[in-house]
Parts: C-alpha cells; sequence; structure tokens
C-alpha cells in the first residue's frame, strides 16, 4: 500500500492508495483568515465497484476549488455524495456541485433533506449562529433537486455503514468505508473537532518544540443536544478498529480508538466544568471556562504553537462550543 503526503498539487493530500480503493483529503480554502486549510472534503475511489464517492461539499464559495480538485485526482464522473449534517461548510455547497457533476447521487440525514431542498431556514441560522461575516464568506446556498436525493436502501451505497450520530446538529450521520487495508471512518463532527498529524505542519508556526498531543475539543455549538452527543461518541467507539479516522476539521488520524477514547472524556470533562460554573452570566461563565480549558487540558495545548490567525480562529470555535455545553447544561 502507498501512503504519501505530498505527490499531488497544494490542497490534494493523498491519505492512502491501495489495490481496492484510495482517499484523499481535498482542502477548501476560504479568503477568510485561518480558513485557509480548515474546511475539506474527502474523495473516496473505490476501485472495487467503480464508484467515486465524496464526503461533505463544504460551502457554495468553494466549489470550483473543489471541482478543480475531484478532477486532478482522476475523477470525472462523481457517482455519491455522503453528506454528514446540513450546516452551511459541509453542504452548503451541494447544489453547486451539481453544476458540474449532474450525475452525483446525495445521500443525507433524513431529518436534514429538506433544508438541501428548501434552504432558506439553513442560510438563515448560519447568519444567526456564525454571524453575517462568516454567512457571506461562506456564499449563497443553492437548493438541491430532489431527484438527486437518495434514501439509505440504494444500492449506490453497497458496503458503507451509516451511523445515526446526532447532538452536534439534530440530524447527523457518520460513515464507515470497509477499505482492504483497515475500516475508514468519517465521523463528520461527532468525534469533535482535531488536527491530524500529518497536516500539522500547515497550521503550525514552525516546526522546532511542536508539541505532540493529540489537539482535540468538542463540537458543540450552540442548540446543542449533550445527551446525544455523548451516545453519539459511544456509537463511534464502537468503530474502533477502524484503522483511520477522517476529521471533518481537519486532517487524519490512525488512531482512531484513542480520539474516541479521548472525545469521551473530554466531552464529560467540558460538561463538569460548565455544570460547577457560579458564574451567571453566559458571556462571563464561557470567558472562565475557556480559560480554563486552555490552561488545563492537554489536548489544547497545541494553541501556542499554532500560526496567528489559526489560533484566533480556533479560539473562536472553543468559545462556540462551550457556550453550546453551558447552554446544554442549563436548559
Amino acid at each position: 500500500m502507498r501512503n504519501l503526503i505530498n505527490p499531488w498539487p497544494e490542497g490534494i493530500h493523498e491519505v492512502y492508495t491501495d489495490s481496492d480503493s484510495s482517499l484523499f483529503l481535498l482542502d477548501l480554502p476560504l479568503p477568510h483568515p485561518g480558513f485557509d486549510h480548515h474546511l475539506s472534503s474527502w474523495l473516496l475511489r473505490d476501485f472495487s465497484t467503480g464508484r467515486n464517492i465524496l464526503v461533505d461539499t463544504g460551502p457554495w464559495r468553494t466549489v470550483p476549488v473543489l471541482e478543480r480538485s475531484i478532477r486532478t485526482a482522476g475523477v470525472e464522473k462523481l457517482d455519491l455524495v455522503l453528506l454528514t449534517h446540513i450546516h452551511a461548510d459541509h453542504a452548503g455547497g451541494a447544489g453547486r456541485l451539481l453544476s458540474y457533476f449532474p450525475e452525483a447521487r446525495i445521500l443525507a440525514p433524513e431529518r436534514g433533506r429538506p433544508h438541501l431542498i428548501r434552504p432558506g431556514k439553513l442560510a438563515e441560522g448560519t447568519r444567526t449562529t456564525l454571524g453575517a461575516e462568516m454567512a457571506d464568506a461562506f456564499g449563497p446556498i443553492l437548493p438541491v433537486p430532489q431527484e438527486n436525493l437518495i434514501d439509505s436502501a440504494s444500492p449506490l451505497l453497497e458496503g458503507i455503514t451509516i451511523l445515526d450520530t446526532p447532538g452536534h446538529a439534530s440530524h447527523h450521520s457518520s460513515y464507515v468505508f470497509p477499505a482492504r487495508s483497515g475500516k475508514v471512518l468519517f465521523p463528520g463532527e461527532a468525534a469533535g473537532v482535531g488536527l491530524g498529524e500529518a497536516v500539522r505542519p500547515l497550521w503550525t508556526k514552525d516546526q522546532n518544540g511542536i508539541i505532540s498531543a493529540p489537539y482535540l475539543f468538542p463540537a458543540t455549538p450552540p442548540r446543542l443536544d449533550g445527551a446525544s452527543m455523548e451516545r453519539s461518541i459511544e456509537i463511534l467507539s464502537s468503530e474502533r478498529d477502524a484503522k483511520y479516522l477522517c476529521f471533518s476539521h481537519y486532517g487524519w488520524t490512525e488512531d482512531a480508538a484513542g480520539t474516541l477514547r479521548m472525545a469521551a472524556v473530554q466531552f464529560r470533562e467540558w460538561t463538569e466544568r460548565a455544570r460547577l460554573c457560579g458564574l451567571e452570566e453566559e458571556d462571563e461563565a464561557v470567558e472562565l471556562l475557556f480559560f480554563q480549558v486552555c490552561r488545563e487540558d492537554p489536548h489544547l495545548a497545541l494553541l501556542s504553537s499554532l500560526r496567528e490567525e489559526q489560533r484566533i480562529k480556533e479560539e473562536f470555535f472553543i468559545r462556540n462550543s462551550l457556550r453550546g455545553i453551558v447552554r446544554w447544561v442549563r436548559s
């Protein structure tokens, strides 16, 4: 099996190529500070069935880059798109992608499918949750024709395991592909936000003295369903024998079992911190918890080694995750 990092043009990262399949991380850079290496899609080429499979599309703005990368990887026909959840940074580009690959069929969590067909509420929610600047950076959200949508009974899904993993969103699916070299797990954001070892240099200031501890934090936005999130991590843990765990944000790890254990423990610890926080005002509670986790959680130690624009972006999302946990434990 070949496992290379840099034989492809910038923005395409080969995870592995084996006799039955190959897997690529496709960068989706946005002209926004810290977002040069944050959004991504996963391109899976299944040689045994001839399927070309994409996991998540990213937002509208990055679809032209995505289309070029897909073709550079040797794909002219896209058979299947698997959407982990219907948030703008994961699925907002699905409608636009179909203008390049109209033959593609799209699977999304059932509860989220109406937002693909009629994306008005999705666009409104993006603006409310992330702000106008970020929503504008993602771009508009085009509707997906209903005839391009499939359900879980489609023969296109042969061999792919679908896991129901809500929490980060009320609708959220994770996917498992049985590659010959080892199972590949696509958990969306159910396993949190991480940074794969192979792509760390894309985020860090320099390579001298880089902290080696795994980087991880819960992906728990406002409107979090924490009980479902905890159950979803347990469901993912049943796939602990997977060889590759592919983060939505960002990169991959070959320690799926260890990462899932860390995610479960970390979520419980952050939840307990939020429960014990005595500050009534939400913003003050979030700031106190942010100070605590940055100082005490070993899985955030890498923050100090990140480039400034990456660090600022990550600090925004860590605060957003803490806000989601605070609101959930107080609901």
